[in-house]
């Protein structure tokens, strides 16, 4: 419990930092929106990545046998919750792709990308805590990189076809 309260904590401080540095300069609109996706990242990170482990690479030498690297394996196989994690999977991401171009003026191909990426780095964190042996670990999953991805540009594909709302809301959305 006191490792969780230290990550929240410590999500805290970074979102402190970067209203000090960066935010601030920012008109009211640019910080909630902002901090709307400051909040999913926190989200994603906590349903991810926490407790945050420090751990010792090699540990567990059985870590590349452990990682998937078939796209929808599990479904192949039948096994139990492949289907839900699948879709779960992709509506984790949905925000990142509705998020990100209320921010910045960011096209399809940008949102791929970031979704992309940011999949990647969860990912290999994964794998990291996998290969240090880390207590309570998730595995690092192709699966996951392709369903997080297509749940970031469904996300961006959702935020157009809502653009026109947004923009009577929000009139500082980017174009």
């Amino acid at each position: 419990m006191f490792d969780l309260i230290f990550d929240f904590a410590l999500l805290a401080a970074v979102y402190a930092l970067i209203y000090k540095l960066r935010l601030k300069k920012h008109d009211g609109r640019y910080r909630v929106w902002f901090t709307l996706f400051y909040l999913y990242v926190c989200m994603v990170i906590c349903v991810t990545l926490m407790p945050f482990q420090l751990v010792l690479p090699g540990a567990n030498g059985n870590a590349l046998e452990e990682i998937n690297l078939e796209p929808f394996r599990d479904l192949k196989r039948g096994y139990l919750g492949a289907q839900s994690g699948i879709v779960l999977n992709c509506i984790m991401f949905l925000p990142m792709g509705f998020l990100l171009p209320t921010l910045k003026k960011r096209g399809i191909i940008k949102v791929f990308l970031l979704s992309l990426l940011a999949s990647l780095m969860i990912e290999c964190v994964q794998f990291l805590y996998c290969w240090g042996a880390a207590a309570g670990r998730r595995a690092a999953d192709v699966t996951d990189l392709i369903m997080n991805t297509a749940g970031g540009v469904i996300g961006y594909i959702l935020f157009r076809l809502s653009r026109p709302i947004l923009l009577k809301l929000d009139e500082g959305i980017p174009r």
